[in-house]
């Protein structure tokens, strides 16, 4: 086994150069979209508030505080991020910005973390194949199908988000799971990223739980091979889960009563589970069949999740149920990576059949993949479809398992194309070649991308609004803000990021679930009248309102309330109370302050 490993198990041994070239395109052609981070845009909601965060941190704020004290809804702008991608920002800022200057360091940071991450997980996610026994050419394609996929949005420059870094953290431990080795080594790396990526990202707990279920597959086909590993394993999870749990935010005690980050109930989970699982691996010999380890196994799961729920029961409670209706009808259901699969295939069919069409070829290139199999890699090529499995459910709950559903279906897709590939290259001829080009157009994510457009419906049907933001998000349009004396300003939901980054100021709510109470007091002052608006402003204090007219939130609105204020202010039917800042703009997507006048 050592020999074979020595041979073709590393990631980039004998002078793999094409791989290598391959990973530097891939990241050259996205280093372009830099150009964008410099002159001030971020990606995404999500990216600017990491930024707020960083800043925060770096200006004293407390390791284990990320609330946001300048967004004032009724909950305190209360957060749940982990601390741990600020580390990497924070350094490359502190670094940088004596010989660049503040904006520009941060500018460099955001366009280094996301590219860092997109280097790191190409390298694991190359050495998981090379693992699965995918030859050099279906490796090539897989790199392909991955940069071309939904996923690769996470790795954008400026994209400082925590998604990337749980994707990389999701394949490293994936790939050190595979070594041929079945070292200790192997187990404990594999501890660590499971450790870490619940700590950043709770969403990761389907793919943890993925990890860990192949783990306990290679233990129980693979028996006493893989105890010291198992034990090893157990081991590191328990500790690493105890080091982040301490070591990362936010707080202690009942403030980690939570569910939607890493609270109590996951860390009592991953400590029992572990501790179970390094049982099974130093007292496991006697457990000398299968069907024996099996049992074991599952009777270790089920004492781990049950360990879990009565730590924190509520955590089996459906996360929205104390969300308002309004909040739903007017918020939730609109953004777009919280959405089923069904409720996307209603009101958006192009994006149903984009995003989950490369899926669905990726379970059928996992099935054949498995069944192609020679003997030795059968239980890790099962791995491997698990974790897509896995994924794939995730996807239909919330379209954002693409994030990892994409990963893990270019995968299977590189080895069908480096199966078919080389059934041309020792047969050659039309059939072979034929076959070679239909099974990669089936299996492409850009086949799926350019069958979309056939279901494209009008954007006016269903829910969702289809507007593109990025110039009410212009950076431009706040460059006036941080000179204005300190305001409360109200804005769209979807435009609160833009003013508390961008300026000194406070705003009201931001897109985050754990604000509800402020989503609902901006909904409620939006979609109702014009005549109720200007006693709602004043009664929660603010002096100033932003608006920017179509905006894809606020035309929601309008849509969902046609007497409503947001109605009249997308009209441009702006009530007298409101004086504008400067000159004004009445174009369309044109961003504007006022100033509220108290009676």
């Amino acid at each position: 086994m050592v020999d074979s490993y020595s041979r073709r198990g590393r990631v980039f041994a004998n002078g793999n150069w094409s791989i290598w070239l391959a990973i530097a395109f891939i990241l050259v052609m996205l280093s372009f979209r830099s150009v964008d981070i410099f002159s001030g845009t971020l990606p995404d909601n999500d990216d600017l508030l990491r930024l707020q965060q960083v800043r925060d941190l770096m200006a004293g704020q407390n390791w284990f505080d990320v609330d946001q004290a300048r967004m004032l809804t009724p909950e305190g702008g209360e957060m749940h991020w982990s601390r741990l991608p600020d580390i990497f920002l924070s350094a490359v800022i502190f670094v940088a910005r004596p010989f660049i200057g503040q904006s520009h360091a941060e500018s460099l940071a955001a366009v280094l973390w996301p590219l860092t991450l997109l280097c790191w997980t190409l390298i694991a996610f190359t050495s998981a194949l090379q693992r699965l026994g995918v030859k050099r050419a279906g490796q090539l394609a897989a790199l392909v199908f991955f940069a071309t996929s939904t996923a690769i949005y996470n790795f954008w420059p400026g994209r400082i988000d925590h998604h990337n870094f749980v994707v990389a953290l999701t394949i490293t431990a994936f790939a050190a799971l595979l070594s041929p080795r079945l070292s200790a080594r192997s187990g404990i790396v594999a501890a660590a990223c499971i450790a870490a990526m619940i700590s950043v990202a709770i969403e990761s707990l389907p793919y943890a739980g993925g990890l860990i279920l192949a783990l306990g597959l290679f233990w129980i086909i693979r028996g006493h091979l893989e105890a010291t590993r198992l034990a090893a394993f157990g081991l590191a999870l328990s500790g690493f889960a105890l080091v982040f749990y301490f070591g990362d935010a936010p707080g202690f005690g009942a403030v980690r009563a939570v569910c939607d980050a890493y609270g109590n109930a996951h860390l009592a989970g991953l400590i029992s589970g572990g501790c179970l699982l390094a049982g099974l691996g130093m007292f496991g010999g006697a457990l000398d069949s299968w069907p024996k380890r099996l049992s074991a196994g599952v009777g270790a799961g089920g004492l781990t999740i049950v360990i879990g729920v009565l730590v924190d029961p509520a955590c089996l409670n459906d996360p929205y149920a104390a969300v308002p209706e309004q909040v739903k009808l007017a918020w939730l259901s609109a953004v777009g990576e919280a959405r089923s699969l069904f409720y996307v295939w209603i009101t958006d069919r192009s994006h149903a059949v984009m995003q989950f069409g490369f899926v669905l070829t990726g379970l059928f290139a996992a099935g054949l993949m498995f069944w192609a199999a020679p003997q030795g890699q059968k239980v890790s090529r099962a791995a491997l479809g698990v974790l897509l499995f896995i994924s794939a459910l995730a996807t239909i709950w919330q379209i954002r398992g693409t994030t990892f559903s994409h990963v893990f279906a270019a995968m299977a897709a590189g080895w069908l194309f480096g199966y078919l590939f080389s059934g041309w290259h020792k047969r050659r001829g039309s059939t072979a070649a034929l076959v070679l080009f239909i099974g990669t157009i089936c299996v492409s994510p850009m086949t799926w991308k350019v069958l979309s457009q056939a279901f494209e419906q009008d954007p006016q049907v269903g829910a969702i609004t289809l507007v593109d933001n990025s110039v009410c998000l212009n950076p431009a349009h706040y460059a006036a803000l941080p000179d204005q004396p300190r305001m409360r300003v109200l804005s769209p939901i979807d435009l609160g990021n833009s003013v508390m980054v961008r300026s000194p100021h406070s705003v009201f709510a931001g897109p985050y679930h754990r604000n509800i109470q402020g989503i609902d007091r901006v909904t409620d002052l939006f979609l109702g009248a014009t005549e109720q608006a200007h006693a709602k402003l004043v009664a929660i204090g603010a002096d100033h309102l932003l608006y920017c007219r179509g905006l894809g939130e606020t035309v929601r609105y309008a849509r969902l309330r046609p007497e409503g204020f947001a109605s009249d202010m997308e009209a441009g039917r702006v009530p007298a109370w409101l004086i504008p800042i400067g000159d004004i703009d009445n174009s369309e997507q044109a961003v504007v302050l006022y100033q509220i006048l108290v009676d």
